[in-house]
């Protein structure tokens, strides 16, 4: 992670002080195969590591950690320097991601598990809700930049999707 950093945000560095979270979703029907997904280590993109995220949570409402929240995990171009990710499990079945949103949306286990989650790591972390973010508003991200010039062309997690967690996370205080 350390080599990728550097090429991608210009530092040799593998720590993670995290000061924004991305919202994603697996592409998966259970949480076990989105972390065999990430276990396997495989090259992304051409290069190592593969793709993680800090947090996987299923339809049912548990959460697993995959990743201690101070290790850097390649879950979101550009940002990878700054983020904790938290992946869903969801697939689309042929729909849009913004269907795909809407099924975590309406799950109340899922999605209050999803809620409660951000609200601890933004506790210990002071994180704002204006940093969390869905993994399609990337790009746009005022924090966004990757060296390389790489861009994200994810779509899980449209802005107003992931307004819409803002909203509720507002409504919890």
């Amino acid at each position: 992670m350390a080599q990728y950093s550097l090429r991608h945000y210009g530092v040799s560095s593998w720590q993670l002080s995290p000061s924004m979270i991305v919202l994603h979703f697996t592409e998966s029907d259970t949480a076990s195969s989105a972390r065999n997904t990430f276990a396997n280590d495989s090259p992304n993109l051409g290069e190592l590591p593969g793709t993680c995220a800090h947090y996987i949570v299923a339809q049912n409402g548990d959460v697993w950690q995959i990743v201690p929240t101070n290790i850097r995990c390649r879950h979101v171009i550009g940002l990878n320097d700054r983020a904790i990710g938290i992946e869903m499990v969801q697939r689309t079945y042929g729909h849009s991601s913004t269907w795909a949103d809407q099924q975590i949306l309406g799950r109340p286990a899922q999605i209050g598990a999803v809620l409660a989650l951000i609200r601890s790591l933004q506790r210990r972390y002071g994180i704002s809700s204006g940093n969390v973010i869905g993994h399609a508003m990337a790009n746009q991200a005022p924090q966004f930049r990757d060296l390389e010039g790489w861009r994200n062309d994810h779509t899980d997690w449209q802005t107003q999707d992931a307004l819409e967690v803002r909203r509720r996370l507002a409504a919890i205080r």
